[in-house]
């Protein structure tokens, strides 16, 4: 019995590594297209779908679908989300820089006396009620408020070559953040003895951490650099690496956020929209963290 558990067990390991892979195949497909045809505006409108969908997946987590306001606030912080996300992109595209610094906190207030309104025709559901008013508002900030920064690295110009290189610095991200994941996955999986933090996620151990995280986000760091070094002039070796190691470091924190929430919430997945990965907050979560953070560097320390 012990031999055939082990050889399931392992077999089910390896059956979600491939259905990650062919997951991650699909996406980077998807990438590939908008490099190839250099249409930044390929590259806005997924991460605009991304945002939107990943807004929809995080109601599904709250689990408040009784309280008899859920409906409305669900589609009005969707709709928020897509339009903050797409004049974003618009105004991004357009260089109007005086009506982005005003657009993320015009943005949060105009949805916090939106949803002020909407509860108003509404009966109280006890804490039910507090629970989706400000769960809408931590929503709104977890992810379109976060991915919004893709959008920006997406259109960040490089002044150095007087031209637009923001999609090989989104590449960069992902290959470093999916990198860790991944090494942390295949090396935690292969020598992973000591847990890392049990109680959030009982998965994750100090091996794969160390050994695959770190090590990997820096090896394909160090790979899509040497690729496309002449693309991306804010960044140089030595930066590469610290930096790598550095968002490697802040992906495990976006992974362990995201669990946090679905163990507090007793959920698996966020979705089931990906095959062997859940949902599309199960895919973005690290990014969420990351983007940021790249973004200020490339804005102020690069």
């Amino acid at each position: 019995m012990s031999d055939r558990s082990n050889t399931g067990a392992k077999n089910n390991r390896f059956n979600v590594f491939l259905s990650r892979s062919i997951s991650t195949i699909v996406l980077w497909a998807l990438i590939a297209v908008a490099v190839y045809f250099d249409k930044p505006i390929i590259f806005s409108s997924i991460i605009v779908l991304i945002g939107s969908l990943g807004i929809y997946e995080f109601f599904g987590l709250l689990g408040l679908r009784q309280t008899p306001a859920f409906q409305s606030i669900k589609v009005a912080t969707i709709l928020v989300g897509f339009i903050y996300l797409s004049l974003m992109a618009y105004l991004l595209n357009g260089q109007c820089n005086e009506l982005l610094a005003h657009i993320d906190s015009a943005s949060i207030a105009f949805l916090v006396i939106l949803l002020t309104a909407l509860f108003l025709f509404y009966s109280i559901d006890g804490t039910n009620t507090k629970d989706l008013f400000f769960g809408s508002l931590f929503g709104f900030i977890y992810v379109p408020l976060l991915i919004s920064f893709l959008l920006r690295i997406l259109y960040l110009n490089d002044d150095a070559s007087e031209r637009g290189g923001g999609e090989y610095y989104i590449i960069f991200l992902l290959v470093v953040t999916k990198f860790s994941d991944m090494g942390a996955y295949l090396i935690g999986t292969l020598i992973g003895k000591n847990k890392m933090i049990p109680h959030i996620s009982p998965g994750k151990t100090w091996e794969g951490f160390i050994f695959g995280c770190l090590t990997f986000a820096v090896g394909g760091g160090c790979l899509m650099f040497y690729l496309f070094k002449d693309e991306m002039l804010l960044l140089g070796w030595q930066s590469v690496v610290i930096l790598s190691f550095c968002l490697a470091l802040i992906a495990a924190l976006g992974d362990l956020a995201e669990s946090v929430l679905k163990r507090s919430l007793a959920v698996k997945d966020s979705g089931k929209i990906l095959p062997g990965i859940g949902g599309v907050l199960d895919l973005v979560d690290s990014v969420l963290f990351t983007a940021p953070v790249l973004f200020i560097y490339l804005t102020y320390l690069s």
